[in-house]
């Protein structure tokens, strides 16, 4: 478990050295629009903490200024015990404040994530049960 939150605090880490607390960001449509692709993309469990990147996991979105997404995410089987999984991502993003939210008709867990706006990058952490969790770090 210590390895755990330590994998996990130094992808938080990666995801946010980019900051500056004196020159805050404010995210707007225009600024947050465009070609991003996974450049961390980690599930956490009670057992360990699974690189679905080096899995061969994929996720690549395209953002518009009017709202749009279209994209591409891809899970191997390795990842999902199922077989593989391929998900079309075209639908609609909504920035509220700092936040960022996905909608697709695809049903994947990508919409049901609620992610951080910053300059070219968009982070998504959520723990989903009492010990899943999937963090997402998207960059321009």
């Amino acid at each position: 478990m210590k390895r755990q939150a330590s994998l996990l605090g130094l992808v938080a880490l990666v995801a946010l050295g980019s900051c500056k607390v004196e020159d805050p960001f404010i995210p707007t449509p225009t600024n947050m629009a465009g070609a991003y692709s996974a450049r961390e993309f980690v599930m956490a469990d009670s057992q360990a903490v699974h690189d679905w990147l080096a899995a061969g996991a994929m996720l690549n979105l395209n953002l518009t200024v009017d709202g749009k997404m279209t994209g591409h995410l891809f899970l191997p089987g390795s990842v999902t015990g199922n077989g593989d999984f391929d998900a079309d991502m075209a639908g609609t993003w909504l920035l509220a404040g700092s936040v960022i939210q996905f909608g697709q008709a695809a049903q994947t867990f990508v919409r049901e994530i609620d992610y951080s706006a910053g300059p070219d990058r968009i982070i998504g952490d959520k723990t989903f049960g009492d010990s899943l969790r999937i963090i997402i770090v998207l960059r321009k």
